[in-house]
């Protein structure tokens, strides 16, 4: 639930979807030399914040393109999962290399003596369930459907976060999915986008998730990793993170997804100190405890702000999110506030005089409603009884009509009839429901878990 109403966005090619903020074209980084250079480990001060929490118990969903298991930064952190195109991978095998990277953000725990070389995640001591929504062509389009069924089943195999660095299209089944989640306490962490993306996808783009931006070393919006949107609720590190890849590999990565990657360990840090808060609740501190930057209040640019991880574990949420919508309301001049205030005795009365007419109005009117309808039966029936009965008729597309259309009305559909997914196009054969045979991606087909 969002604390304040937000439009949502929507994208011209609906029946496709983007991964939206895929940047891992970064230089190649040795596993010492990149821990000197993580800069983002002193940002979010999480050599002291350890000490507090490091994500205990808490197992943090990543719905990518995998997830190399063996890999030293992450061994013994990564649970066996799901690949929606090849099962026998258990999501532990990355096609691109973009699922490893946020999975080393959100939970590595470095390697060697004392793991001070290779990449620190947030949370360390998380675990990570693998959910694999690309397929092994690696192309940048994702069925929304698949993502919906990546996100589904890692709420119903005990992801206590989700972390979704991917865009798609807009799509019921999406929205439903992430509703469900934040439904049973599941956070869905979402990045907003890179630059060039241009517009914010799903799900992002939903209330019940948690939409994440970049900010560069020095906190001002990344030039890459960010888009001004009114959907962002807060900011993190986006620009030259230290990241692991397939194969024992690194990057410097730049991008939102990093970013989201962040808060997704951010989260799993509160939820392990905090293992009671309700979804609302967690989502609250998230926002609430975030340090105000651009525009004072909820801006394009931060959201509510930069994540700050110290006072998200150890403050209080300020308010500042229930306060939101009083803020937008136009400044009311002293003199008339007080004769308001003077004067609202009066003005009750007079609306409960109002109400009170209003209510009997209202009932006249359904009384003289009843009756106009019960005399208009009457005449059908006997009109009826004099002229030959009709059978139904097939309507457009050979749909029957429980009776003939009036002249000049449209065709009424059969009772019960299924409307149709509602803003989204035709996908399946026919303009029927989609087929997960039909992937957008030029991948073998997606297959949802357990069919």
């Amino acid at each position: 639930m969002r604390l304040a109403p937000r439009p949502a966005a929507t994208l011209a090619t609906a029946a496709l979807s983007v991964l939206a903020a895929l940047a891992l074209a970064g230089t190649p980084a040795q596993a010492a030399d990149g821990r000197k250079d993580a800069w983002h480990l002193d940002a979010l001060e999480l050599t002291e914040l350890h000490k507090i929490s490091q994500g205990e118990g808490i197992t943090v969903a990543v719905v990518d393109t995998g997830v190399d298991a063996r890999h030293p930064d992450l061994k013994n952190n990564v649970l066996p999962g799901v690949d929606l195109y090849d099962e026998r991978s258990k999501g532990h095998q990355d096609r691109q290399g973009h699922g490893t990277a946020m999975a080393s953000l959100i939970a590595g725990h470095g390697h060697g003596p004392g793991g001070r070389e290779g990449v620190l995640g947030v949370a360390p001591k998380a675990k990570l369930l693998p959910v694999t929504v690309q397929g092994a062509k690696g192309k940048a389009i994702i069925a929304p459907d698949a993502l919906a069924a990546g996100i589904d089943w890692a709420v119903d195999h005990g992801a206590d976060v989700i972390n979704v660095s991917l865009g798609s299209s807009t799509d019921v089944d999406l929205d439903r999915a992430v509703k469900r989640a934040y439904q049973k306490n599941v956070i869905v962490v979402a990045a907003v986008g890179n630059k060039q993306d241009a517009i914010i996808g799903s799900p992002a783009n939903h209330p019940g998730a948690l939409a994440v931006t970049g900010t560069d070393r020095n906190g001002r919006p990344s030039r890459i990793a960010a888009i001004p949107a009114e959907e962002t609720d807060l900011a993190a590190p986006g620009d030259d993170l230290f990241a692991a890849l397939p194969d024992g590999r690194y990057t410097m990565s730049t991008g939102s997804s990093g970013s989201a990657a962040l808060v997704s360990g951010a989260v799993a840090l509160v939820k392990s100190k905090y293992p009671n808060l309700s979804s609302y609740d967690l989502f609250k501190r998230m926002v609430e405890t975030t340090r105000d930057a651009g525009k004072p209040g909820k801006d394009l640019d931060y959201g509510y702000g930069q994540l700050d991880l110290r006072q998200a574990l150890t403050g209080e949420p300020d308010g500042r999110g229930s306060r939101s919508q009083a803020a937008q309301e136009p400044e009311v001049d002293p003199t008339l506030a007080r004769a308001r205030a003077e004067n609202s005795g009066t003005s009750n009365k007079a609306v409960e005089w109002v109400l009170s007419l209003a209510v009997v109005v209202v009932f006249l009117g359904l009384v003289a409603t009843v009756v106009l309808l019960v005399r208009r039966r009457l005449r059908r029936r006997t009109a009826a009884s004099s002229k030959e009965v009709r059978t139904p008729v097939a309507g457009p597309a050979g749909s029957e009509t429980p009776y003939p259309p009036a002249p000049g009305e449209p065709y009424r559909p059969v009772p019960g009839a299924h409307p149709g997914r509602p803003g989204v196009p035709p996908s399946g054969p026919a303009g029927g429901q989609p087929t997960h045979s039909a992937d957008p991606t030029g991948d073998a087909g997606w297959r949802r878990p357990g069919t």
